[in-house]
């Protein structure tokens, strides 16, 4: 089963017609929580994190989209009950919206606006070499490289399912060499090479994107997907 990458932009108003139908595809849960947010923004991102989902696996499966349900492990990585089998994660932050799912093996994806901050924060949660890679970027590159090295390190720990629960220090994710122009980034732990495969990219000026797979290969571009069109497979 070949592993996709999906991505939506979320808009700053939902048509209301379009947001009735996506609030009426999704669990009692995720309206209740929808309704408790002080920022429409958070609503959307969640409510339509969760529809993007059900659309996918529906397809995977072949189980209607309301019959699907979800449960976490000890750490809050995603499950979904009638086939735990089934790979995915989900991700949001700002304007996008990111899903990968594919395949059996285990998946991590991770989303971050970017914006600026203290980059002595890599200090506390990067390991010695990436700091040193860090470092020794041009000054106006660094920014980028802090975020494209947290998505990185975030999909990672999303994929083995542990969260925050395993030190981002802990580990280091570098840039191997260059194939056809891109990186080949490795992870390192405890002295060894993980077998995990890395994806990163730069969605807009603001926005990055990382994904991790276990095994298997990761696309060369993301899908977009748009409003209208999940709309349209809810309909």
């Amino acid at each position: 089963m070949m592993i996709t990458i999906q991505v939506l932009q979320v808009p700053s108003v939902v048509p209301e017609a379009y947001w009735d139908l996506f609030l009426s595809s999704v669990s009692d849960e995720r309206r209740a929580q929808a309704a408790r947010f002080i920022h429409q923004a958070d609503a959307y991102r969640s409510v339509l994190g969760e529809v993007l989902t059900r659309v996918t696996l529906s397809e995977l499966t072949g189980l209607p989209r309301k019959e699907l349900s979800f449960s976490r492990n000890a750490y809050g990585k995603p499950r979904l009950v009638q086939n735990p089998k089934i790979s995915f994660n989900v991700s949001h932050s700002g304007d996008w919206i990111a899903l990968i799912s594919g395949g059996t093996a285990e998946l991590g994806v991770d989303m971050e606006k970017i914006a600026p901050i203290d980059l002595q924060i890599a200090v506390r949660f990067f390991s010695t070499q990436e700091n040193t890679y860090l470092s020794a970027q041009p000054a106006d590159q660094q920014l980028n490289t802090f975020y494209r090295l947290w998505t990185l390190k975030e999909s990672y720990i999303k994929a083995i399912g542990m969260g925050l629960s395993m030190p981002l220090n802990s580990f280091a994710i570098l840039p191997h060499a260059h194939q056809h122009g891109k990186h080949d980034w490795r992870c390192n732990q405890d002295g060894q090479i993980v077998r995990h495969r890395f994806y990163t990219h730069s969605l807009d000026e603001q926005h990055m994107l990382a994904a991790c797979a276990v095994e298997g290969e990761l696309p060369a571009q993301p899908e977009v997907v748009t409003l209208e069109s999940l709309c349209a497979e809810l309909t």
